[in-house]
């Protein structure tokens, strides 16, 4: 096993397989990682839109970006 969670005993797996010893506990544990990885994807969701937004501009600053321009000096 190269580490994480076990999937025997007491283990994430274990525990959301038997739906929580106590009243609740499973559901909770599943609710607290969905939320979490929620989260995790819209945070990548943002950046990777702000990324774009950035690359943008600089392409448009470098003047790369729009019809050619005509030089008349």
């Amino acid at each position: 096993m190269t580490g994480g969670v076990p999937l025997t005993g007491n283990g994430l797996a274990h525990v959301l397989a038997r739906g929580g010893g106590e009243e609740g506990d499973g559901a909770g544990l599943l609710h607290h990682l969905l939320v979490d990885q929620a989260i995790k994807v819209a945070l990548v969701l943002v950046a990777l839109i702000v990324l774009g937004l950035g690359m943008a501009l600089i392409w448009k600053k470098a003047g790369r970006g729009g019809p050619p321009r005509r030089d008349d000096g």
